[in-house]
């Protein structure tokens, strides 16, 4: 785990803070989610910039607020993945945008100031009456202490390194989906089918290889993803059919941030079905059930609703159930979800990699396939 702090070079305290801070954590890096820890230190915006292309940057922690550069340095953040944690030190209490509000503070809170600390996975503040502060603020609900060792002797410096390491864990073990790359999703993908199917047979050489270069660092992404979507068992089903050893994780026992359960308002605010059970007819055959079954999943579809558990369900049908194709697809043109079927089959493809043979209609790549899959990619999505 690399991560970059970021603070006014003008700033003696809290420069000493984050020497004292990164000084300490050194020692605790087998503690940290992929087995080693590495802190690096930027105090301008073209040092924050190289060393964030120097070598990839996993969190960028801003110490203290108004600082303009601020502003180029999440956006660099954000568009390469990595993510964002923000110590105020005490510079967004109160008293201290007042000053000077209307044409200094309002201005940067408006451009960049609110979105930073909204965009940040965590807030870390250095006691209650900053919590307080942060909470009357309102702007992030994620809101951690840690005491300053500097300014406090109730928390040694060891002890304030290991909190906050903590917390970094908890930011990068949150939505863990979003920072797996394209051979991890891969993977990902070849566990699910392998799971459904039962059969390693059915796994290409590549899909194999996937699977084969995780790093402990993959493996502990897709099993806490699996498990905070509810498909730990299909994953289960894939490593048993496999055969194969990945390393003993519990994510029921890692803390992560999960995003608010919210009643949906207006249109959406429906109660959400579960999908009907496939089933066949006095013939053997099960169209006219799947045909209800996907009626199903599109209504998830539109109420934005749709997961990958659902997808894996579908799969999971459509390799095992009798479907006439021509009748089926007739039946979907009818109710007007053909294009919906079409791009549900391409995501079958890239979320289960689902072989041509068991699709029930051709695959399409289009806007409404895209829509499907920020679904599945956002599933976990904290913001």
């Amino acid at each position: 785990m690399r991560i970059l702090h970021y603070h006014n070079a003008n700033d003696r305290m809290t420069a000493e803070y984050v020497s004292i801070l990164s000084g300490a954590m050194t020692e605790f890096g087998y503690l940290s989610g992929d087995g080693c820890i590495e802190n690096v230190s930027a105090t301008s915006l073209p040092d924050a910039i190289k060393a964030m292309k120097t070598s990839r940057v996993d969190i960028v922690h801003f110490h203290g607020c108004w600082h303009d550069s601020d502003f180029m340095i999440a956006r660099k953040a954000r568009k390469a993945g990595t993510r964002i944690v923000i110590s105020p030190h005490g510079q967004l209490e109160p008293w201290v945008v007042k000053q000077d509000y209307w044409k200094s503070r309002l201005p940067r809170i408006i451009a960049y100031q609110k979105r930073i600390v909204n965009d940040a996975l965590a807030v870390v503040v250095m006691g209650k009456m900053e919590e307080n502060c942060m909470k009357h603020l309102g702007w992030n609900t994620r809101i951690e202490v840690v005491r300053n060792s500097m300014i406090t002797d109730t928390i040694t410096d060891k002890e304030m390194a290991r909190k906050m390491l903590y917390i970094y864990n908890k930011v990068m073990d949150s939505h863990t989906f979003a920072l797996l790359g394209e051979g991890e999703r891969l993977a990902f993908a070849s566990l699910i089918k392998a799971g459904i199917s039962r059969d390693a047979r059915w796994l290409t050489d590549n899909e194999n290889a996937s699977i084969s270069r995780l790093s402990a660092c993959g493996w502990r992404r897709i099993i806490i993803h699996a498990f905070h979507t509810s498909i730990t068992d299909t994953i289960a089903d894939g490593i048993d059919t496999l055969g194969i050893s990945h390393p003993d994780i519990k994510p029921e026992e890692i803390p992560c941030y999960l995003p608010k359960t919210e009643k949906r308002k207006g249109l959406f605010n429906k109660e959400i079905k579960p999908l009907p059970a496939v089933i066949a007819d006095d013939k053997g055959d099960h169209t006219e059930s799947f045909s209800n079954f996907i009626k199903s999943l599109h209504k998830h579809a539109s109420m934005g609703h749709l997961t990958i558990k659902d997808i894996i369900e579908t799969a999971y049908q459509m390799r095992h159930v009798s479907i006439d194709e021509r009748l089926f697809n007739e039946k979907m043109k009818e109710k007007s979800l053909d294009k919906f079927v079409s791009s549900l089959m391409q995501i079958m493809i890239d979320y289960t990699r689902m072989e041509e043979g068991f699709l029930v209609a051709p695959p399409g790549n289009n806007r409404r396939t895209r829509r499907l899959a920020a679904m599945l990619d956002d599933e976990k999505k904290i913001f």
